[in-house]
């Protein structure tokens, strides 16, 4: 996809980043709640708030809202497990 700008820099964003900029709705849809700049092979490309990525639809060749699901799933486990270690090391 490219290199995601994080503000006004030029560092890559996390994933927990990238997840953090959007929000899901019940019917699967993920809108962007925070603008995103993405460094792409012909330029950048920017996501703006309130645009909506539903399943099944590719976004410079990627279902983006399977990916947020994903991610999304990633974070859950990792929040988790963090929880998890908090309390065991308590």
């Amino acid at each position: 996809m490219g290199s995601v700008a994080c503000g006004g820099g030029k560092r890559t964003m996390t994933e927990a980043e990238f997840l953090s900029r959007f929000e899901r709705q019940p019917t699967g849809v993920w809108f962007c709640t925070k603008p995103i700049k993405i460094d792409g092979p012909n330029g950048p490309l920017f996501i703006n708030p309130g645009h909506g990525f539903s399943p099944g639809i590719l976004f410079l060749g990627i279902d983006l809202a399977k990916e947020l699901d994903r991610m999304a799933a990633i974070q859950r486990v990792a929040s988790k497990l963090s929880g998890e270690a908090f309390a065991s090391a308590a």
